[in-house]
């Protein structure tokens, strides 16, 4: 039985039971910072099991897209080195929403393992949450497993949450006994044993974990069960690992193919290779597919941490580049379930490729930098701090580094830099502390959002916040959060920023400083102009501009968007945007170079739409119907399946979205592109005015073309001609002025040949020149490298306010001294950054270093 039959029959069987399959979310949670991917099936039934969300079903079920690989739940460390640790796996899940409980959900496990797939029941053993009687007796008297095979553990292993806070309840969980190849007969599922393998985890969800830790029990409870495929797969296919199961054959044997290495015959060591490289790219293609980039923080760290660990340990097999070419694999092997690989394939392989070349780069200067700590370490301790720096920044393992001092005779601080780690973590896998998250809210306090169809109203207090706590009144002069029966302001959808406006109480009006939800309600921030109270009457007004310009970008987005589409093709795909008042910002997925005849396509086909002024429509349905009528939805965006709001601009545009929109597409008045720039490798960055903008950067351009017409004394239309020539003639005369400098430096060589000069036993020469450019810096260098074999450093005064330097050295002299010992003494010296090739360092130095260079050369020959 292969994976898609696996795949095939679990859905079937749920079906059967009235479960209403449900496609998996993507791996950027929607609309939830608690966790940063998809980690479980139920991250998008979260709402649900809360009690905020009704949806047409009240059971499901899914296979859901996770990664697993930072913050709470963390494999990355594991993979390659465990048969059966993932950090991207696809999780089987059947959940009940207020509906089963218990014993249905654990009746269902149980048909479908020992009479779907045939499992042996004498095989199977369970664990139980230490205090949940229910659950065991369910296991011994309706499913009929003895009470030796049944397991009490505790909250560790068998209570189960999804973050540090959020739905969560006690768990039980299914193992199959792998026989005595795996372990002798003394252990069990609560040795955590090989031979004892998990197969199901079944969730009861009865409990809301609060901020401080507290349980909230929930309004209805529910189920939420979650079977990893690859497990089930390796248990049915009765595979020895994970990697040797058909979910993982096509991409091991395109490594195999790649590196023209066996994997069969393969070390422990070797091996894990090509499971990392198995695993990494899976996770790396998925994780792009959803919008994902490689960064320096958040996601796009982690991203960028999974890449470059595969890059070390493909070094392990082959010096080539070939972990892009391996996302071709995953593309062919998954994109008939999941389409959005085969839209982004070209995206994928351009930004793991450039990712690899850039890795490559600091490689290579990370070796640099360890040479120099052992050179500049006299204790033969290496920092925790460098270490870290070696790990963050150039992606070096922390074994690595140990392994390579202990070469040297060298140590490493282990403790700073676990302390370092903590800190990195906390930035990859926590998100900043609000105060108003932990608040309590009364369920039946709603605040209504008006501010589609009004922007002014009146309508009474219901509650304040202040200090993170809430209060019935607030006086004077005290900054607040004021929450209103109903409320014009509008918060954030698709990208857009909170509303601008005021407040007016008893004939005083104040500007509001922030406007944001607190839990499900609409709340603005303010200096409260007077005493109030619960019940108080105010007038709320968002500010007109700033909301009509924001609604003229917003629908402009819109418009860039399909015009992008139409232009490049639909693996164009949204990769965040934000829209303001003043401009709009839109970030998308395009491997390809994009030209200035592009630009220009792109913007006359939006400013076409805008010209013909077409209605724009605004309705709601389901999920299921904006799909079929071709709508866009975009990561990070959350939506409700049973009630969308679609945006479309007729034969044009349709988007799933909240944000707010202009009429007619002629409202927007004209849109132009300002900037175009590339963020991330395989991602493009657009940002463009509209409206009062537009106009204002039109007629600040014909102002400028009209001064220069005048200066030029040239019409209009002949500026760029005019201006061209300038910058050919001016090119020219450079060229004519460097070629002079360079003769007249050279002209100097016969002098300075005669200008050696010794420090002890080194001879060296010393050379100050002023704006001379590198390339004649280095003849010079050349020509009395070949004449002595001496040192020579020349510094290079650049406009009189900072300083460059070369020094080279004769192959003669390179056992009396090298260039990393040189670079070492620099950096003591000036505390400046030196890269190091063979035969050459160059740097910088500040306007205040006030030095010839023989007495550089004797200060640091002399150190």
């Amino acid at each position: 039985m292969n994976s898609q039959d696996v795949r095939k029959k679990f859905f079937a069987f749920f079906e059967k039971q009235k479960h209403a399959q449900v496609e998996s979310s993507s791996l950027i949670p929607a609309g939830d910072n608690s966790i940063l991917f998809a980690n479980a099936g139920m991250n998008q039934f979260k709402d649900l099991f809360l009690g905020v969300e009704k949806r047409s079903y009240s059971r499901a079920v899914t296979i859901q897209k996770c990664v697993r690989a930072g913050g709470k739940h963390n494999d990355l460390d594991n993979v390659g080195f465990t048969k059966r640790h993932l950090t991207f796996f696809e999780m089987m899940g059947n959940f009940s929403f207020a509906d089963y409980f218990k014993k249905d959900a654990i009746i269902f496990a149980w048909d479908f393992l020992t009479k779907e797939l045939g499992l042996p029941t004498d095989k199977l053993s369970v664990t139980v949450f230490e205090t949940d009687d229910e659950a065991f007796d369910i296991w011994h008297t309706v499913i009929g497993v003895p009470k030796g095979k049944i397991y009490r553990l505790g909250a560790e292993t068998n209570f189960w949450q999804m973050g540090d806070v959020g739905p969560c309840g006690p768990c039980t969980e299914i193992f199959i006994d792998r026989g005595s190849l795996y372990g002798g007969p003394e252990e069990s599922p609560a040795t955590s044993s090989e031979r004892f393998l998990e197969i199901w985890n079944l969730v009861f969800m009865q409990y809301d974990r609060q901020q401080d830790g507290s349980l909230k029990p929930l309004k209805a409870t529910g189920v939420d069960t979650g079977m990893g495929l690859e497990r089930l797969t390796l248990i049915v296919q009765n595979k020895d690992s994970v990697y040797e199961t058909d979910l993982f054959a096509a991409i091991i044997q395109e490594i195999v193919y790649l590196t023209s290495q066996s994997y069969i015959d393969k070390t422990d060591e070797l091996k894990a290779a090509f499971h990392v490289l198995a695993d990494h790219i899976r996770s790396s293609t998925f994780l792009i597919a959803a919008g994902c980039a490689p960064s320096n923080e958040g996601r796009g760290y982690v991203l960028r941490k999974i890449i470059r660990r595969a890059a070390l340990f493909s070094l392990k097999l082959t010096e080539k580049n070939i972990f892009p070419e391996l996302s071709k694999v995953v593309v062919k092997q998954f994109g008939q379930i999941y389409p959005e690989l085969v839209d982004q394939q070209e995206v994928i392989f351009t930004t793991l490729y450039h990712e690899i070349e850039k890795f490559s780069v600091n490689l290579m200067r990370g070796n640099a930098l360890l040479e120099g700590l052992f050179a500049s370490n006299k204790n033969k301790i290496i920092s925790g701090t460098d270490a870290f720096k070696l790990y963050d920044t150039y992606g070096f393992p922390f074994e690595i580094t140990v392994a390579a001092a202990a070469q040297k005779g060298f140590s490493v601080d282990s403790g700073q830099f676990e302390k370092e780690m903590e800190t990195q973590k906390n930035r990859s896998g926590s998100k900043v502390f609000d105060m108003y998250e932990a608040i309590e809210i009364d369920e039946t306090m709603h605040s209504e959002f008006v501010g589609y169809e009004k922007l002014a109203i009146d309508s009474s207090i219901v509650a304040f916040f202040k200090e993170g706590k809430s209060v019935t009144q607030v006086e004077a002069g005290q900054r607040c959060f004021v929450v209103t029966k109903q409320s014009p302001f509008f918060i954030v959808g698709g990208g857009q920023v909170p509303d601008q406006g005021w407040i007016t109480v008893q004939n005083v009006k104040v500007a509001i400083l922030q406007a944001r939800h607190i839990k499900q309600l609409i709340a603005v921030e303010i200096i409260a102009p007077v005493r109030l109270k619960i019940g108080d009457l105010l007038h709320a007004a968002v500010d007109q501009v700033w909301r009509t310009n924001a609604m003229k970008n917003h629908t402009a987005t819109h418009l860039l968007q399909a015009a992008l589409m139409q232009r490049f093709g639909q693996q164009i795909k949204q990769a965040g945007s934000l829209v303001h008042p003043d401009y709009l910002r839109f970030d998308f997925t395009y491997a390809g170079t994009i030209t200035a005849q592009d630009i220009e396509a792109v913007e006359t086909m939006v400013n076409q739409k805008i010209m013909e002024n077409i209605p724009v429509s605004i309705s709601y349905m389901s999920l299921k119907e904006a799909q079929q009528k071709g709508a866009l939805a975009f990561f990070g965006d959350k939506y409700k399946p049973e009630n969308v709001r679609v945006i479309e601009v007729p034969g044009f545009s349709v988007e799933l979205c909240g944000g707010t929109h202009v009429r007619n597409t002629g409202d927007i008045g004209l849109c132009k592109i300002v900037e175009t720039t590339s963020p991330a490798a395989g991602q493009k960055r657009f940002v463009a005015v509209t409206g009062p903008e537009a106009l204002k950067l039109f007629q600040k351009t014909f102002a400028t073309l009209k001064k220069l017409s005048v200066d030029f004394k040239v019409k209009i239309e002949e500026v760029e001609t005019v201006i061209q020539k300038q910058k050919n003639d001016l090119k020219l005369a450079n060229t004519s002025l460097q070629a002079a400098k360079k003769n007249l430096v050279l002209s100097k060589l016969p002098y300075w040949e005669q200008q050696l000069q010794m420090y002890e036993n080194i001879p060296f020469f010393a050379i100050d020149l002023q704006d001379t450019e590198q390339g004649t810096m280095q003849e010079v260098m050349s020509y009395l490298v070949a004449k002595k074999d001496a040192v020579v450093c020349i510094f290079n005064t650049i406009a009189g306010k900072s300083v460059q330097f070369c020094i080279t050295l004769s192959n003669k002299l390179h056992n009396v001294i090298s260039l990393e010992m040189l670079a070492s003494k620099i950096k003591q010296l000036y505390e400046v950054q030196c890269n190091s090739n063979k035969n050459m360092l160059r740097g910088g130095l500040g306007s205040s270093v006030n030095i010839t260079a023989h007495e550089f050369m004797t200060k640091i020959l002399k150190k």
